[in-house]
């Protein structure tokens, strides 16, 4: 009997916690749907670093990108693909992190992000896993299926059969 009215103890004094982590969550998560959905699909790049910290990193390959340069990186792509749109398929939350599985579509109509002006309706998908500090993204680490995406713009040639 003891046992039991210790954990119902604990139990109660842990519930408010684990309520705020579960709400904390449910706003990273609508920040970065927010940042799909308004920023990246609607076009609206002017409102890129309200869902950013100053101090953010883009975490690459070979390089780690500041906000700065992932705004620029941002424009390009919207360069190469004005009519761009981007649908988030599904989002995963856990502690600090977002996961976000994504898929982009858009016509290359000029110069941008490596590919030439082809002229070509490309969809590609990817995923982008986001921490966040105090309500706003801190850290990114993206893949996208790019060889899927120079091969639909004709810039990389198909598997040989």
């Amino acid at each position: 009997m003891r046992k039991a009215s210790l954990w119902m103890c604990v139990l109660v004094l842990a519930l408010p916690a684990i309520a705020k982590a579960a709400n904390e969550q449910e706003k990273n998560k609508a920040v970065a749907r927010s940042f799909f959905e308004e920023v990246l699909d609607q076009g609206h790049l002017d409102k890129y670093a309200e869902s950013h910290a100053a101090d953010f990193v883009g975490h690459g390959r070979s390089h780690d990108a500041t906000l700065a340069e992932d705004m620029a990186a941002a424009k390009g792509w919207r360069q190469a693909f004005p009519d761009a749109r981007v649908k988030v398929n599904q989002m995963v939350a856990e502690g600090d992190l977002v996961a976000v599985y994504w898929t982009g579509t858009g016509t290359n109509t000029q110069e941008g992000m490596g590919f030439p002006g082809t002229g070509k309706k490309i969809t590609a998908s990817g995923m982008t896993l986001f921490r966040f500090k105090n309500g706003k993204i801190s850290e990114e680490w993206g893949v996208m299926d790019l060889l899927s995406a120079l091969r639909q713009a004709g810039v990389f040639p198909p598997p040989r059969s």
